[in-house]
C-alpha cells in the first residue's frame, strides 16, 4: 500500500514560516518589535494649555517624552512601512461596536474594553496624546481618535498638522517596527455632550428654521447632494439628512493637507451658517470625516458641538427617516455675527466733543 510521503519536520517549520510571512505580506499585520525611544529632548517641558494642532517641528521635540503619547491612527500597513519614532498604532475601527455590522459607526458602549485598550499601549488619560494620520490620502482617522480620547474624558489632545505628510517632508526621524510601552491607567470620564445619537440628529432635522441649530454634512457634494453614480460606501440610501448645510472636510484644509489660516476658516464656517453661538452637529457615513471637523470646529472655540458616530449609516438604514437630495437649502436668517454690542450708544447720541464738554472761561468761573 502505497503511502503520501511526509515532510520532514524542518520542510513543515519552512513550509508554516512561509505562510506566515504571506500573510505578513498581504494584510501588513506583522513587524518586528521596536524599541521606544530615548527622550529627544529630556526635560522638554509640556504646554499648558496643548494647542489643538502640533507642527511637525514642535512635536519632534517630544519624540520619547515619557508624557506624550504619539498615536499613528493609519492603516496597520502604512504604520509597519514606517511611523513616528514612539508612535503606537490604532485603527479607529478597534473601537467601533462589536456587535455592529462591519458598515456601523458606533463607538463600542464597553468604555471598560475602551480603556483597556488605549492603556494597555501606554495612552494613558493623563498623558498628552499627539494623533496623526494622512490626511490627504486618507479619511481623517486621527480626528476620529482624537473625538474618542476626548470623549473617555482625556484633555490633553492635539492633531499632528499636516499629518504622516507633512512629517515626511520636513524629514523628521521615522522608525519601523511595532513599539510597545508599558500600559498606563486610564480612569474613563465620559463627556457625553460630545457625542450625537441619532434622536439628536432628528431632532436638528426638525428644527430646520432655527438658526441655533446647524447639521453639517463633511462629505463630498456629490455624495451630500445624492448624485447619480455617487458613492454610497455601503449605506442603503443617497442623500443627506433634511436640512443639513455641505462643507466637505478637506475643506478646511490646505493643499498641503495642513489647517488653512483661522480667518480664512471663520468666513468659510460663517458662510455655511456655522457660528460660535450654534449648537451643531457634524456627520459623514461612518463618523470619522465628520469627527476630524468636530475636532477642528472645538479647536477654533466652538462650545456647542457633537459628532454623530454613527452618521449617514444609521439614519439611511431608518427608513422612517427622511431622506434629502439636491442642493442645500436657503440658511434661516440669524443676527450678525459677531454680535453687534447693543450698549454702544447710536452716533447721534454719543459722547459730546471735547469743545461741548469743556465750560467756558465765563462759564467755569466761580460766582462772587
Amino acid at each position: 500500500m502505497s503511502r503520501t510521503p511526509r515532510r520532514a519536520p524542518y520542510q513543515t517549520a519552512r513550509w508554516r514560516l512561509a505562510l506566515r510571512g504571506m500573510l505578513c505580506l498581504l494584510l501588513g499585520g506583522c513587524s518586528a518589535k521596536a524599541e521606544y525611544p530615548e527622550p529627544a529632548n529630556p526635560g522638554q517641558a509640556i504646554p499648558d494649555p496643548v494647542p489643538f494642532m502640533v507642527s511637525p517641528e514642535e512635536a519632534a521635540l517630544y519624540i520619547g517624552h515619557p508624557d506624550v503619547a504619539f498615536i499613528d491612527a493609519r492603516p496597520g500597513k502604512q504604520y509597519a512601512a514606517g511611523h513616528l519614532p514612539g508612535a503606537v498604532s490604532f485603527e479607529w475601527t478597534e473601537f467601533r461596536d462589536p456587535e455592529a455590522g462591519l458598515l456601523d459607526g458606533k463607538l463600542d458602549g464597553d468604555l471598560g474594553r475602551l480603556a483597556e485598550h488605549f492603556g494597555s499601549k501606554g495612552v494613558g488619560r493623563e498623558r498628552w496624546a499627539i494623533v496623526y494620520g494622512d490626511p490627504l490620502s486618507l479619511w481623517g482617522e486621527e480626528g476620529r481618535i482624537a473625538w474618542t480620547l476626548q470623549y473617555l474624558g482625556a484633555e490633553r489632545v492635539s492633531l499632528l498638522d499636516g499629518g504622516w505628510t507633512a512629517w515626511s517632508q520636513a524629514g523628521l526621524p521615522t522608525q519601523k517596527g511595532t513599539v510597545e510601552r508599558e500600559a498606563a491607567p486610564f480612569t474613563v470620564e465620559v463627556n457625553d455632550e460630545l457625542l450625537a445619537r441619532k434622536q439628536d440628529a432628528e431632532r436638528f432635522a426638525v428644527q430646520r428654521d432655527d438658526w441655533q441649530t446647524v447639521l453639517v454634512d463633511v462629505r463630498e457634494p456629490e455624495e451630500y447632494r445624492g448624485s447619480p453614480g455617487a458613492p454610497l460606501y455601503g449605506a442603503l440610501r443617497g442623500g443627506h439628512i433634511p436640512g443639513a448645510v455641505n462643507l466637505p472636510w478637506r475643506s478646511l484644509l490646505q493643499d498641503d493637507g495642513r489647517l488653512k489660516p483661522r480667518d480664512e476658516l471663520g468666513e468659510l464656517l460663517l458662510a455655511k451658517g456655522i457660528r460660535p453661538d450654534a449648537r451643531v452637529i457634524t456627520y459623514c457615513t461612518g463618523g470619522v470625516r465628520s469627527a476630524h471637523t468636530w475636532f477642528v470646529l472645538r479647536g477654533l472655540g466652538f462650545p456647542a458641538v457633537k459628532n454623530y458616530a454613527a452618521s449617514w449609516w444609521e439614519w439611511s438604514l431608518d427608513r422612517k427617516l427622511a431622506a434629502e437630495s439636491g442642493g442645500q437649502r436657503p440658511l434661516p436668517d440669524a443676527p450678525p455675527w459677531p454680535p453687534v454690542d447693543e450698549a454702544a450708544p447710536p452716533e447721534d447720541e454719543a459722547t459730546p466733543s471735547e469743545d461741548e464738554a469743556t465750560p467756558s472761561e465765563d462759564e467755569a468761573a466761580t460766582p462772587e
